[in-house]
Order: C-alpha cells, then sequence, then structure tokens
C-alpha cells in the first residue's frame, strides 16, 4: 500500500491485515521505490497514481518491469474514471483497476481477492 496521505495508508493496512493480508506499507513514492529495488516480493500492489517525486505510475512501471504478473490497483482521488482509465491505456495499463477515493473498503477487498486471491 503506497499513498502519500498517511491516514488512507493506516486505513488500508489495518483493514487488509484484519481480513488476512500480508501488507507493506509506505506514505511516499520513493520508500516504495526503495522496497520494490531491494528485491522485496509482493502478490499485490495498492497505489496512489499522484504523489509528489515518484508517482504511482512510475512505480507500476518498476514493478511491471519486474513482474508482469502482479496485480496493481491504482487510487485516485483526482482523476475523474474515464480520464484515468484513459492515462493507464495511454501508458499500455489499461488491465489496471482503478480505485477511488474515498476508498470504499468492501470494493477494495472484493478486487483483491478477485485478482491476489
Amino acid at each position: 500500500v503506497v499513498d502519500d496521505e498517511k491516514e488512507i495508508v493506516s486505513i488500508l493496512d489495518e483493514f487488509l491485515r484484519k481480513n488476512g493480508y500480508d501488507v507493506i506499507s509506505a506514505s511516499s513514492g520513493e520508500k516504495a521505490l526503495e522496497m520494490i529495488n531491494s528485491g522485496a516480493a509482493f502478490d499485490g500492489a495498492i497505489l496512489d497514481i499522484r504523489m509528489p517525486k515518484v508517482d504511482g505510475i512510475a512505480l507500476l512501471k518498476k514493478l511491471k518491469e519486474r513482474s508482469s504478473k502482479v496485480p496493481v490497483f491504482i487510487l485516485s482521488g483526482s482523476v475523474g474514471a474515464e480520464a484515468g482509465q484513459k492515462q493507464l491505456e495511454e501508458l499500455g495499463y489499461a488491465e489496471q483497476d482503478i480505485l477511488y477515493k474515498p476508498v470504499d473498503l468492501k470494493e477494495i477487498l472484493s478486487k483483491i481477492k478477485e485478482r491476489v486471491g
């Protein structure tokens, strides 16, 4: 879980742990990039699309370089559904799921169960 809004990270981290998932969290793209570069293994990722310095799109690209099979969910508070999907399609990532803030925890859990298990 990566988001520059610490409250979002905290809510998602706690919720996913309560639902049986092991969670690694970061409150900045830079910290997440360090984790990715260190070789940490991920079964899936939830990334905020807009963060200072290293954004969710940069992290998405890096994760996909390592493993094209890692499901990635994009969190967005500022991009509309069509605009967000179009931005991802332009980058060649049309299969990614976009989750909108404020987060719907049941929707997130449903999508994670569907794609990660």
